[in-house]
């Protein structure tokens, strides 16, 4: 532990009912207080003062989201109040209190065609209302102050609900998954780990960057991503359905998705001392019982 890091902090996280927030819970212990949506809806900016005046954290992680872009598309109301201001009514409420603030944001930010990793600095270019509200809560989280961390993420697994594990449960012999869809795979526990560190560094008042991106590296198509998961699977003896790449055109979505959304964490990497390499957790069978495991 570095000089003037803090041994203990208390992490405030919101979206205690989503996948990264359990994920939190479970890596941090209670060190974490998670709140669901019904105990505290983040779009009401009174509730959020109240919960932060009441609970005094040391650090704020919002995890909380309308994720599903066929959500968002549906109740576009909601998707706004929630994906777009609250993070910045948050944000501007934690500064008033001088309380860091961890934003998450997504890939999805990204959709210009390219073929090299999206960097920090990259302009956003988001092809969907999803991606639209989450690059308008950047903006806002980024308007509120100096000690805030915008930490993009995306293709979460390793939690025993995740893409593959969904294909795993299903009943077909043979699942088709986009073979031109290109992104980061990002294994959830470490992910957590991360996290908590950068809220430890951020509480401890270290000089940390305000847009980070978290993901796996390296870059890896969708359907070469199961592929390599499948195939450790099958060498732990998991019977798995028969993969068929297919362009994304061919899954006949409503919403469209960005064919490259790729993140460079080289910047992580340096901060944290190496990438997050997702084949070490998809190679590990246990990974998709939902049970932690490190990279």
């Amino acid at each position: 532990m570095s000089a003037g890091r803090q041994p203990y902090i208390r992490v405030l996280v919101s979206g205690g009912g989503g996948r990264l927030a359990q994920a939190l819970s479970l890596v941090g212990g209670d060190r974490v207080q998670a709140l669901s949506r019904a105990e505290l809806d983040i779009s009401d900016a009174p509730a959020f003062q109240a919960a932060l005046a009441r609970l005094k954290p040391d650090v704020v992680i919002n995890a909380a989201a309308i994720s599903g872009i066929e959500a968002c598309e549906r109740a576009p109301e909601r998707a706004q109040a929630v994906n777009a201001l609250a993070p910045g009514q948050m944000a501007h409420a934690c500064a008033e209190a001088g309380t860091p603030f961890i934003h998450m944001s997504t890939d999805y930010v990204f959709g210009a065609p390219t073929r090299q990793p999206w960097r920090e600095t990259d302009p956003v270019s988001p092809v969907n209302s999803y991606g639209q509200l989450k690059a308008e809560a950047e903006r806002h989280v980024l308007a509120a102050g100096e000690e805030v961390c915008i930490a993009r993420v995306a293709w979460l697994f390793g939690d025993g609900k995740d893409f593959i594990t969904h294909l795993l449960k299903g009943q077909d012999d043979s699942v088709r998954v986009a073979s031109d869809q290109i992104g980061s795979p990002t294994p959830i526990f470490p992910l957590a780990e991360r996290l908590l560190t950068l809220a430890e560094r951020m509480t401890a008042r270290e000089p940390i960057p305000r847009l980070i991106h978290l993901a796996g590296s390296p870059a890896v198509s969708r359907a070469d991503w199961v592929a390599t998961a499948f195939e450790a699977l099958r060498r732990a003896g998991r019977r798995t359905p028969e993969l068929v790449p297919v362009p994304m055109s061919d899954l006949g979505s409503s919403v469209i998705r960005p064919h490259y959304s790729a993140l460079d964490s080289s910047l992580a990497a340096e901060l944290f001392g190496g990438e997050l390499d997702w084949r070490i957790a998809a190679t590990q069978a246990e990974t998709f019982a939902g049970l932690p495991v490190s990279t």
